[in-house]
């Protein structure tokens, strides 16, 4: 535990670990509840409402976290850290605003785009879980810029937790109160918990008056907006094979592969885990090299987590490969069977998310993030061609295969745009993976010999 609290890596990363691993497993628990309360056609309105409010919160973090971060960090505005924090706050109040009217004003057209119209009184009542995300989202990216993963980590854990036993008590001890707007109450209120939690440890960095500056706000939009834009495209592009899918193919076959593909994304978000957990890490220390040391330092910080994380996922994707029946079995049940091929083609993409992940977080901490967006905004109308394509070509299961293009597309566009902009060296990628193996083979040989106490 020493060692644990004095190093800043270990520290970092182990709680940002068990933050986005705490993530997974209470969306993944209660995905095994839903799925088996749930009928296939109404579990693929929750995986759209879902899907709809994953984006808009993501989006925001983006336009929300990487300028505040960023900012604060820079020794220009030392003197004015709660005039960046007040401008945070105002574009945080601004885009919500913006989401509101889309989401409730705009919520039947999406339900029509998206051949669901149970999914538009969901929309609606979605207000109040924006309302509550700006507080929520404001106390995060404050304790963020301070290294504070700890207290960022409970607060997602309760509120995950939160939600979880909910679900659990309506589908055992109440299960006609098992319905979609019960779900979207109990996410509402364990978004509440979450951001009692994130107030306790913030409140000591929050300004003690508003501080307005129109030229900070200016600015941090003017940076916050490509990266606004580069999540909009990426997430939006990660979507296709929900969002598409059901406004492609017939209602009711459109709504059974959203089931499938929901489920399957429900599994390779497990994979997702060290990449994400590596990302929200790099960043602040990426910006922190960049003043103090220069580009070297953060290739180095890049190719060395990518090695990494890869040594990590891909013993966990070959499983998943061999034993799809199982993972589908434990997680869905056999009546997602179906779901196997879909799995089993779209598992491998899994090796190139680490790289994704990292390409972003590493572009808007050197201060590119407007090469960032054009590489997104360019990948996402190559995903949406390449999807669209494949569904009437293939049916159903033509997002999955446009799933593997897209990959392979992104990848190499990824490489040769690092390549400039960094000197990214894939030899170095795999020379750090296989000594992660070689270290890790290492300490269990050290373990071994220690005799025992």
């Amino acid at each position: 535990m020493k060692l644990l609290k004095s190093s800043f890596w270990l520290h970092s990363i182990f709680y940002t670990l068990l933050q986005r691993f705490s993530l997974f497993f209470f969306g993944a628990v209660a995905y095994m509840v839903l799925v088996r309360g749930l009928d296939k056609e109404v579990n693929a309105v929750w995986a759209l409402y879902l899907t709809i409010l994953s984006l808009f919160e993501t989006i925001k973090q983006g336009l929300l976290r990487n300028p505040t971060i960023k900012f604060l960090s820079l020794n220009e505005y030392a003197e004015k850290k709660y005039a960046v924090q007040s401008s945070s706050l105002v574009i945080n109040l601004l885009f919500s605003a913006i989401a509101l009217i889309a989401l409730v004003v705009g919520g039947g057209v999406i339900g029509g785009m998206l051949k669901s119209p149970s999914l538009v009184p969901l929309l609606h009542w979605s207000a109040a879980f924006i309302v509550l995300l700006i507080p929520f989202n404001h106390f995060e990216i404050l304790l963020q810029a301070r290294y504070q993963f700890q207290q960022i980590f409970w607060a997602y854990f309760i509120r995950q937790g939160s939600f979880f036993i909910g679900i659990v008590v309506l589908y055992f001890f109440y299960p006609h109160q098992f319905t979609l707007m019960n779900l979207l109450l109990l996410q509402v209120i364990s978004l509440i918990a979450g951001t009692i939690l994130l107030y306790l440890p913030a409140r000591s960095y929050l300004v003690k008056k508003f501080h307005y500056e129109k030229s900070i706000i200016i600015r941090m939009f003017h940076f916050g907006k490509y990266i606004f834009g580069t999540n909009l495209c990426s997430n939006v592009t990660r979507s296709f094979d929900h969002f598409i899918t059901a406004n492609t193919l017939s209602a009711a076959v459109g709504k059974q592969y959203v089931s499938y593909y929901n489920t399957v994304a429900r599994i390779n978000n497990m994979i997702d885990v060290p990449s994400l957990a590596a990302a929200d890490v790099l960043f602040p220390k990426n910006v922190e090299s960049m003043e103090e040391h220069g580009m070297a330092k953060v290739k180095y910080y890049f190719e060395r987590m990518v090695g990494t994380i890869l040594a990590i996922i891909i013993p966990i994707t070959l499983f998943i490969f061999l034993f799809p029946k199982l993972i589908i079995y434990v997680i869905a049940s056999p009546n997602y069977y179906e779901a196997i091929p879909i799995l089993q083609i779209t598992i491998f993409t899994s090796l190139v998310k680490p790289l994704g992940y990292q390409y972003g977080s590493t572009l808007d901490a050197i201060g590119k993030p407007v090469v960032n967006f054009y590489t997104s905004a360019v990948m996402m109308v190559i995903a949406l061609v390449t999807t669209w394509l494949c569904l009437l070509q293939w049916g159903g299961m033509g997002a999955a295969y446009a799933t593997v293009i897209n990959s392979v597309i992104g990848g190499a566009i990824m490489y040769f745009v690092l390549k400039k902009q960094i000197q990214l060296e894939v030899k170095n990628i795999v020379k750090y993976t296989i000594q992660s193996y070689r270290d890790i083979w290492a300490f269990r040989k050290k373990l071994i010999r220690q005799p025992a106490a």
